[in-house]
């Protein structure tokens, strides 16, 4: 299920004191130690007087870590017990709120939180220690704590930018006590996943930030695409909700191409089968949407589609994804999705020998898309009826869900760059 974790200012209603070993020293020894490391920095102070506050709901005594460039951030050390991860964070980590992560330079690492579909990413942790499983697992088991035990050590999907492991890479790991401490997140368990990117290089936060999002983004569109895990790096605009989804397995390899944010989010959140077939209809081809602009073409949103298609998308492409008979046809028979274009066969229930369907697939996707979004009294256009949330045709929209994500693939794909 989707992590729908709440991030506030104060850390103290939400920590769990189990968490921490208990203290080995006093809590005024943990402030003084934190004091001194920063002050040597000039971007955090730690306030603490040893009096109670009133804080609008009650008495604190705690004290407070506030990281004057990080829009005031403030992070609480409720026990000494806490010290260790609030130490680290103090002495080496800068945060990076907007995207709730931690950077830290003289190691080269970001750590981030992610949110998304977590049901699919445990599938794809199953698959990883057990690739024949296919029952449903028990992951409050001796499986999960294996699982568990693999974040914490070596991570899952590891890919590194060289073949010896050598340069940037990244993978997931299980959410470490610093990220929680600062951006105050709900515990997770050992089974949430956050991303670490090794091998930065950057100048400053904002840069590590655009870092981040650049690799972080097309690395978890390469595990949407791989693993068919809709995951995504925070975002203060997101508004979350519960996913579930399916599963999918191919190789996932470190990013060379830089994929644009918008659309793989899109993309990622077509993936979560928790949504409506409809939606996630809607979802990839909002990705479509996107590259319209980029054909050059003016006029009409069907004839820009048109170009999005011809360009991302070779003949050779389509006719090897129609190779699938059972997509084939159900694409060529009218009483599937009714009032849209359907495939012509060679009457045999085959595609036609060296037929260029490109044309025939965008009119396709341009009347469900119509048939989806019009959504006038009497139906959409010309007459035609709505294809209604739960209606029968809804519920077959499989094959047509199979097709137009596969053109959001071949989009961003065709509209991706290198990476630096």
């Amino acid at each position: 299920m989707e992590d729908i974790s709440q991030y506030d200012d104060d850390l103290w209603d939400d920590f769990e004191d189990d968490w921490f070993a208990p203290p080995q020293i006093t809590y005024r020894e943990a402030v003084e130690r934190l004091k001194s490391l920063a002050d040597k920095r000039t971007d955090v102070v730690v306030e603490w007087d040893g009096k109670q506050k009133w804080d609008g709901r009650r008495w604190r005594d705690d004290a407070r870590v506030v990281f004057a460039d990080a829009d005031g951030l403030r992070m609480g050390l409720r026990s000494a017990a806490q010290l260790e991860h609030v130490e680290r964070i103090v002495s080496s980590g800068v945060p990076l709120p907007e995207r709730r992560a931690i950077w830290y330079p003289q190691n080269g690492v970001i750590t981030a939180r992610l949110v998304g579909d977590f049901d699919q990413f445990h599938s794809a942790l199953v698959r990883s220690l057990l690739p024949r499983q296919k029952r449903t697992v028990d992951l409050e088991g001796p499986l999960g704590v294996d699982l568990a035990g693999m974040l914490a050590s070596t991570g899952a999907f590891h890919v590194s930018e060289e073949a010896d492991g050598s340069g940037r890479s990244l993978r997931l790991v299980s959410v470490p006590p610093e990220l929680s401490l600062l951006y105050n997140t709900r515990h997770g368990g050992g089974l949430s996943p956050s991303l670490e990117l090794s091998g930065v290089s950057a100048s400053d936060a904002a840069e590590a930030q655009k870092v981040l999002v650049a690799y972080g983004t097309s690395y978890l569109f390469g595990l949407a695409k791989a693993q068919g895990a809709s995951l995504r790096l925070w975002d203060t605009g997101y508004r979350l909700g519960s996913r579930r989804g399916p599963s999918y397995s191919t190789k996932l390899r470190f990013p060379r191409r830089q994929y644009d944010a918008e659309p793989a989010e899109l993309y990622g959140a077509g993936n979560a089968t928790g949504r409506h077939p409809v939606e996630r209809w809607l979802k990839y081809y909002q990705v479509l949407e996107f590259y319209m602009p980029r054909t050059g073409i003016s006029g009409s949103e069907r004839n820009q589609l048109d170009a999005v298609i011809n360009l991302a998308v070779a003949q050779a492409d389509v006719a090897g994804l129609l190779r699938d008979r059972q997509l084939f046809t159900t694409l060529s028979d009218p009483a599937i999705i009714q009032h849209v274009v359907t495939l012509e066969d060679d009457g045999s229930g085959a595609p036609l020998p060296g037929s260029d369907y490109r044309t025939a697939i965008s009119s396709r996707v341009y009347d469900i898309r119509n048939r989806i979004v019009h959504m006038k009294e009497g139906g959409g256009r010309r007459g035609t009826p709505l294809l209604g949330l739960h209606s029968r045709e809804a519920r077959d929209l499989a094959a047509d869900l199979r097709l137009v994500r596969y053109l959001a693939e071949k989009a961003m794909e065709h509209w991706a760059t290198a990476l630096p």
